[in-house]
C-alpha cells in the first residue's frame, strides 16, 4: 500500500486506488489522515478525544471516536487499525509507505552520505516526491500545521544544499530554479534571495537582479517591518557598481565596411570606440552603461544603417 499526503491525499493498494472522500464522515477522514500522519505511532485513547473532539464529556467523545473508527475500518478493512492497551495505532505492521515518510528517510540518507554526486542525487530524488504540502486542504488543524511546517523546513534545507552545489559548478540557470521553489515556501528567506541574484547576475540579468532586490525590500518592510540583511545590501551596491563600470560590444557583420564605418561615426557618442575586429566584423565598444542602455545604442546603430541602406547583422555582449 502507498499513501500520499503530499498535495491531495491518495491511497493505492495493488491496482486499487481508495477515494477517502468516499468516507462520509468528516470526523472520520480526518481521523484517518491523522493516523497517517502519526504513522505506526500508538496514539493514546484520550488524545484522540481531545483532538477531535475537545470539550465534550468523554462517554461521548469515546462513543464518537468508536464510530468514526469503524467507518475507516469499513472502507479499508478492520485490520488496518488495531487497537491494544487504550491506544489505537495505523499500519502496525508497517506494511504501507508513505510519501512523506520516504521524503524524510532520503533527507535523512543524504545527510550521512560521505560522496557529493551520491548525495545530490538522493537529494534530488528527495525533493521531486515533494509535489505540494501536506495535505493543503486541511490547514486550519493544528495537528496538520505542524507537519506540513516540519515537511517544509525540511524540504528548504535540501533545497538550500542543492543550490550551492550548483553555484559550485555554475550550473546557474539550475540555481535560478531551485532559489524560486525556496522562495515560493518561504517567500523572505534572504539566503536564496542572494543566490536568485548572484545567479542572474552570472547570466547577464543584472536589472532584473536589482529590480527583484527593490521588489523583496520593499515587501520586506511593508510585511514584516525590517530591512534586507546588510549582506544582501551589499550585494546591491555591488551590482549597482558593476553596471556603472561596464564594457558592451556591439558587434556589426557587414560586407560593405567602409560605408558602414562612415555612418557609424553619425551614430556614435564622444566615448565610444570603434574597431574593426575581423574582415567583414566591426566591434563598438560602449562603457558605463547598464544592458538596457547598451540594448538602445544598439538598436539605435542598426536604424542608422538600415537608413543608409547598408546590409548589417548586430548583437550584444558584455566584453571580457
Amino acid at each position: 500500500m502507498r499513501v500520499f499526503i503530499f498535495d491531495q491525499p491518495r491511497i493505492e493498494d495493488g491496482q486499487v486506488v481508495h477515494d477517502i472522500t468516499e468516507i462520509k464522515s468528516r470526523k472520520a477522514r480526518q481521523l484517518l489522515l491523522y493516523f497517517i500522519i502519526f504513522h505506526e505511532r500508538r496514539i493514546p485513547t484520550e488524545l484522540l478525544c481531545e483532538t477531535f473532539w475537545p470539550g465534550l464529556e468523554e462517554r461521548y467523545a469515546r462513543a464518537c471516536l468508536q464510530t468514526a473508527v469503524s467507518s475507516i475500518r469499513r472502507f479499508f478493512g478492520k485490520d488496518i487499525l488495531t487497537y491494544s492497551d487504550g491506544t489505537y495505532c495505523f499500519d502496525k505492521d508497517n506494511k504501507a509507505i508513505v510519501d512523506a515518510e520516504e521524503f524524510e528517510r532520503l533527507i535523512k540518507s543524504a545527510k550521512s552520505c560521505q560522496d557529493e554526486k551520491d548525495k545530490v542525487q538522493i537529494l534530488i530524488q528527495a525533493v521531486e516526491l515533494y509535489k505540494d504540502d501536506v495535505l493543503p486542504e486541511y490547514c486550519y488543524q493544528d495537528w496538520v500545521a505542524q507537519a506540513r511546517e516540519h515537511y517544509k523546513d525540511l524540504l528548504i534545507s535540501a533545497l538550500l544544499e542543492l543550490i550551492s552545489f550548483n553555484e559550485r559548478c555554475e550550473h546557474f540557470t539550475e540555481v535560478i530554479d531551485l532559489s524560486k521553489r525556496v522562495l515560493e515556501k518561504d517567500s523572505f528567506n534572504e539566503s536564496a534571495c542572494c543566490s536568485y541574484m548572484k545567479a542572474l547576475t552570472k547570466l547577464g540579468q543584472e536589472a532584473e537582479a536589482l529590480c527583484f532586490y527593490e521588489s523583496f525590500s520593499r515587501r520586506m518592510e511593508r510585511e514584516l517591518e525590517i530591512f534586507p540583511s546588510q549582506q544582501l545590501k551589499d550585494l546591491r551596491d555591488q551590482l549597482l557598481t558593476h553596471r556603472k563600470r561596464m564594457t558592451w560590444i556591439v558587434t556589426i557583420e557587414t560586407n560593405q565596411v567602409s560605408e558602414t564605418m562612415q555612418i557609424l561615426k553619425s551614430a556614435l557618442r564622444g566615448d565610444d570606440e570603434v574597431r574593426i575586429l575581423s574582415g567583414q566584423k566591426i566591434g563598438l565598444f560602449v562603457e558605463n552603461v547598464d544592458r538596457d542602455v547598451a540594448e538602445s545604442i544598439r538598436k539605435r546603430v542598426e536604424e542608422a544603417l538600415d537608413r543608409g541602406s547598408v546590409q548589417v547583422k548586430t548583437s550584444l555582449r558584455l566584453a571580457r
